[in-house]
């Protein structure tokens, strides 16, 4: 009879017991989605022009970082490791929250849904101002005296001459958006001119002797 946890050789077979295996999924996860919305803001600002896809988007966003806040809070209470990656994914997401629930504040903004009116139907309200030089009626609650300060500061008497300041730049910047007849003729009659350029300088070889003649 030997006692328990000895050999004949006398060596001690007890085994240490073994660390628990730490679980980083949690934490990472956690910084992951922490930084998807700061990658995604980009697509947004880039890709939208409609102000209910871009409500949806911010809200997409919005419930991404608070699972990203959620996963990273439990990483740290059940002590699974990966404090780092946990504590970045916390502070991430709390950063973000303020900019995106500031940003879902404006795009619910009558201004904010006017100027996406505007941006999809463009090419309407440019057209519709050529013909009648008027505001329209969209955007006649604009001509209320309580926004006169607001044109006042940017060097206009009122909302007309804001409006049509608007136009006059949007046309300038949009122009080859917003009327594409034009480019194709205006790059047709270019191509047309440096046709006729390459015509006037083409040369007739001459014979010895001989001076060249300009066709």
């Amino acid at each position: 009879m030997y006692p328990q946890g000895s050999q004949t050789g006398g060596e001690n077979y007890y085994e240490l017991p073994q660390k628990p295996k730490k679980q980083y999924s949690l934490a990472i996860t956690s910084f992951v989605l922490s930084l998807l919305p700061i990658l995604l803001s980009v697509f947004c600002c880039c890709c939208a022009t409609n102000s209910v896809a871009v409500n949806g988007f911010i809200i997409c966003l919005l419930l991404m970082t608070f699972l990203a806040l959620f996963t990273g809070i439990l990483s740290l209470i059940s002590h699974r490791g990966g404090t780092g990656f946990a504590v970045s994914g916390i502070t991430v997401s709390i950063l973000m929250l303020f900019p995106l629930i500031f940003s879902l504040i404006c795009v619910n903004t009558p201004y904010y849904k006017d100027m996406m009116k505007f941006t999809e139907h463009a090419q309407e309200y440019v057209d519709d101002y050529d013909r009648t030089g008027e505001v329209p009626e969209d955007f006649e609650k604009y001509k209320d005296p309580k926004y006169d300060d607001v044109w006042k500061s940017m060097g206009f008497d009122s909302f007309d001459g804001f409006y049509g300041d608007f136009i006059a730049r949007y046309k300038a910047q949009n122009a080859w958006v917003l009327d594409p007849s034009a480019s194709s003729s205006r790059s047709e009659s270019s191509r047309a001119e440096s046709s006729e350029s390459r015509a006037e300088t083409t040369t007739r070889p001459a014979n010895y002797g001989e001076t060249p003649i300009t066709i």
